[in-house]
């Protein structure tokens, strides 16, 4: 009888979660969304943020058979601001966060819903796929490098219950550009509310290049340069020779994970950051600066925030959140939310040991 209960309270919880939970993808002009829109296998609410996407793009996701609602964003490049368009013409209360060059697993989505209506931000796993030649393979490595052996809320496979936002002050910063989840990411982290993982819900990125890759690495440079600059990233108090230092233990820390090779591939995605950040500085491609609020001013810091890893310190905590009151938003962090993660853990736990005992289907690996 146990079972069986167990068995009925999973089933609405999947229920619920495919009901409420909306996908938003932001698009620009990657024809890979026509695949990625197929591998949704679950009756959900597809919303795509275009971004300046061409006309013959346009015309076949709108004959796709998912007929995702299209909003638009006027700010090409802009990942945080398309973010913010889509969840802003989402209807539902639970925003999986996607991207058009990755494939859902089959049952991730039905996964990833029927936890957030237990807990209110869950991650998935990326899995990295692999071009012909090394090049392909050290980036595939270096990926799973950077996801590293942390949890964090970025994305994607990303869901979040979207009344989080009054918690952390707001959804994406439209200001960043690129490292919208990072910044995201670390408003989670000063409200104390933790992500839950789930490691069987999986997507698969397509194989990458290297000048693609390298070509975002210089993007997330620009976007850690505005970041700084706002004051919701921190800035060495010695840049040189804190990114010197910080850049070496990055670079050992994946040569010893993932191979000299990768260690030293990993240098030129390095070079590639800094040098965003540096044209940022000099140029500001995306004229942001003019928009910067009055509060926005440089957190600086002996031992500042790695690029490799976004777990925040106690320090870098009390400094950003200090930085965010000026701003006007404050950060009331309780323990409310570690304890319902333990909980739902716990319930989890129980749930797949069942499952495993008799035989019961369950939504979750």
């Amino acid at each position: 009888m146990e079972a069986i209960l167990m068995s009925s309270a999973i089933d609405n919880h999947y229920i619920e979660g495919i009901r409420n939970t909306s996908i938003v993808i932001a698009l620009k002009d990657d024809i890979r969304i026509l695949k990625c829109m197929d591998s949704i296998d679950e009756d959900v609410e597809v919303v795509l943020a275009l971004n300046g996407t061409p006309s013959h793009i346009c015309d076949k996701i709108r004959d796709h058979p998912k007929r995702p609602v299209l909003t638009q964003n006027g700010e090409p490049g802009n990942l945080g601001a398309a973010y913010n368009a889509g969840i802003e013409a989402a209807s539902k209360r639970y925003i999986l966060l996607m991207d058009s060059d990755c494939l859902f697993g089959p049952g991730t989505i039905g996964k990833m819903a029927s936890l957030a209506t237990r807990y209110p931000v869950v991650k998935g796993q990326v899995t990295y796929g692999i071009a012909p030649g090394l090049v392909s393979k050290l980036i595939a490595r270096i990926r799973e490098f950077d996801e590293g052996d942390y949890v964090s809320a970025l994305s994607p496979p990303l869901i979040y219950d979207r009344e989080l936002s009054r918690k952390i002050g707001g959804h994406f910063s439209s200001l960043i550009h690129w490292c919208e989840d990072r910044e995201f990411d670390f408003r989670m982290q000063m409200a104390n509310i933790p992500v839950l993982y789930e490691g069987s819900a999986t997507i698969h990125h397509d194989a990458q290049v290297g000048i693609q890759d390298l070509r975002s690495y210089w993007r997330y440079g620009i976007g850690e340069a505005i970041g700084q600059e706002l004051g919701i990233f921190t800035t060495p108090l010695i840049p040189f020779l804190w990114r010197f230092c910080s850049d070496l233990r990055t670079v050992l820390e994946c040569s010893f994970a993932k191979g000299a090779l990768a260690g030293a591939y990993y240098c030129l995605t390095l070079l590639a950051f800094h040098s965003g950040t540096a044209w940022h500085k000099l140029r500001d491609p995306y004229n942001v600066k003019r928009r910067y609020p009055d509060t926005a001013r440089k957190v600086r810091m002996l031992w500042s925030i790695p690029q490799h890893c976004t777990i925040l310190t106690d320090k870098q905590k009390q400094k950003l959140m200090a930085h965010h009151k000026r701003a006007g938003v404050t950060f009331e962090p309780s323990m409310e939310y570690v304890k319902l993660l333990e909980q739902v853990k716990s319930e989890l736990s129980k749930e797949k040991s069942a499952s495993a005992e008799y035989g019961l289907v369950s939504n979750y690996g």
